[in-house]
Order: C-alpha cells, then structure tokens, then sequence
C-alpha cells in the first residue's frame, strides 16, 4: 500500500468499523449472551459473585463476541463485492485492493478494539476473583495483561477468517460450513488432560488442546486451569496471531497487483507460526 493511498484506507477503514460494530448479528448475540449468563448465573448457586462476573465476561467474550466478529466482518467485506454495488464502487477511485485493506483496518479499529476493552475489564475484574471457593467449579485464577492478549487476538482472528472466507469462497453457505469446521475442529483438538497433584506447580494441559484456536484457561471439567507457563502462553499468543495473520494476507492476496511481497510476508509468517505452535507445546 502506498502512501498515497493510505489515507483513502485509513478513511475508508473507519466507514467499514462503523459498518462491521452496527452488524445486527451483534444484537443477536448479545440478546443470545444476557439469556444464556442468566441461566448460567441461575444455576451457579453458592458461587462467589465477582467470580461468576468474571465467567461469564470470559465465555461471553470467546464464545460468543469472537464467533459473532466472523460473522459481522465476513458479511460487511461480502457486502463490498456482491453484484449489486460492484458496478457503483467500480466508478469510486478505490480498487479491491484497497477495499479489502480497509476491511481489515475497520476490523481493528472496531471489532478489535471492543475485545481489547473485554480483556481491560477481565484484567480489572480478575482482582476481585478468587481460587479460594466452596464450589469447586467456582474458582478463578487471574491472569496478567499479557495473557489476556489472547482475547483481542481471538477476535482479530476470527475477523480476518472471515474476511478472508468472503473474498475466497463468496457463496452461500460457505460461511455456516467454514464456522461449522472451525467449531468442530476446536472441540476435536481442546482435550484436557489433568496430571493431578503437582507439588503446588500448575495442571498439566494436553499437547494437542495448544494448537487449538483458544486459550487454555478451561481445559478442566472443573473450572478454570491454574495460570500456564507465561512462556507457552505467550508462544500461543504468538500462534493465534500468525494464524491470524495468514488469513488476512490471505485476503489480500484475493486481489490483483503486486504480488511479491504477499508471498514473502506469508512465508516468513508461516514459518513463525509454525515456530510459535512448536515451542507452545513446552
């Protein structure tokens, strides 16, 4: 991207944040995610408050914000080359190129940013937490502000997988099947694996549930795990984000122009996430 087109990105990145923050698939998700805290917060009996506060911010955040920003940006960036607007933005002086690096951008400055303020508020939050419960399933361990990355870059990554999923496979349905594999395949390879007592030393998690596209703070039938090594968290942080990463280029790569550089990137991304997703196994 040059600089003289930056600023037509830039400008058209904060149309497509507005675009992708006023999708109404994230009504319907909040709507989805204040019944479903209720029931949760229902059937929690005895559980500490600030900790149920904190679950379900948490699930909300992963398991319904991230799925909903696939599906917002996927459908704000289809939007963009259905067939009825290409002959109107054909005449505009932006080229798809351009219009996708914008798609991205409106990502960030939306989407992404909302998560990084869920990860502030779990940060916040996880303060008033304690491991210390009568209910065994109850207990929180609070992680750092680098651990909680892990949630703006969830959301990062399901939003350029969409984006991604919008450029390449433009057809009905192809979004459902793509979120049906993405969901399937996390559940196939988050498996827990619990080494008992370890002299006070953290719960052991199974290899496979690391290159699983999520945190591994729940991998336990019995709450939340006890804080990981900070160095594979952060290798996993590093892995969402190559993956990340190699879906927006992905992206970009739809589009016509230079091409080199694409290449290179993606190369050199792929063989960090690569790296990233070795070294998180411990």
């Amino acid at each position: 991207m040059s600089a003289a087109t930056a600023p037509v990105v830039r400008r058209l990145g904060a149309v497509e944040a507005r675009r992708m923050l006023r999708h109404p698939a994230y009504p319907i998700g909040m709507l989805y995610m204040l019944t479903w805290a209720a029931t949760l917060i229902v059937n929690r009996e005895g559980a500490t408050p600030a900790n149920g506060a904190y679950m379900v911010l948490m699930l909300s955040l992963l398991l319904v914000y991230a799925p909903v920003t696939l599906v917002a940006a996927n459908r704000v960036a289809a939007g963009t080359f259905r067939n009825q607007v290409r002959e109107v933005l054909d005449c505009a002086p932006v080229d798809e190129r351009q219009r996708t690096m914008a798609a991205i951008v409106g990502l960030v400055r939306g989407p992404v940013l909302v998560g990084l303020a869920g990860a502030a508020a779990l940060l916040v939050l996880g303060a008033f937490t304690t491991a210390a419960t009568a209910v065994p399933d109850d207990r929180v361990y609070q992680r750092d502000a680098l651990e909680y990355l892990q949630v703006p870059a969830l959301v990062l990554g399901a939003g350029l997988l969409g984006i991604a999923v919008a450029r390449w496979l433009p057809w009905p349905g192809m979004l459902a099947l793509t979120t049906l594999v993405l969901w399937l395949g996390t559940i196939a390879m988050y498996y827990p694996f619990r080494a008992g007592p370890s002299a006070g030393g953290p719960e052991l998690v199974h290899a496979r549930t690391w290159l699983s596209l999520w945190p591994v703070w729940l991998a336990s039938s019995h709450g939340i795990l006890p804080r990981q090594p900070l160095g594979q968290e952060l290798w996993h942080l590093s892995y969402l984000l190559g993956l990340g990463a190699l879906a927006g280029l992905a992206a970009v790569l739809r589009t016509g122009g230079p091409r080199t550089a694409l290449y290179a990137a993606a190369g050199l991304v792929a063989a960090v996430t690569a790296a990233a997703a070795w070294l998180q196994l411990g």
